[in-house]
């Protein structure tokens, strides 16, 4: 196994066995539900935004190790930056 894949398996399970900011957020200002019905993974996603900045977020749900740590993942490098910040971080992704 390359050093490059021995490095992402062990971020994935490391981020499923202590995923951040896992919880539900009590007073959400946003919140966002994903389903992918062909295998399950059905997590909650909830921000709360003040002025620009996310203050805070958090998902919970019942998902594979992989949706788990990629949720872990997508929460820290969204908490505490700013909405404009997330959205290039989002828009990024999907390219």
């Amino acid at each position: 196994m390359s050093a490059a894949n021995q490095l992402y398996q062990e971020v994935i399970l490391d981020h499923n066995r202590k995923p951040r900011n896992f919880g539900k957020l009590e007073a959400a200002s946003h919140h966002a539900e994903g389903l992918n019905p062909l295998c399950g993974d059905h997590i909650w996603v909830y921000l709360r935004v003040n002025g620009p900045q996310v203050e805070a977020i958090g998902f919970e749900g019942q998902s594979c190790a992989i949706c788990k740590a990629s949720a872990s993942m997508m929460t820290s490098a969204v908490k505490g930056r700013s909405v404009a910040d997330a959205e290039v971080l989002a828009q990024e992704f999907r390219d």
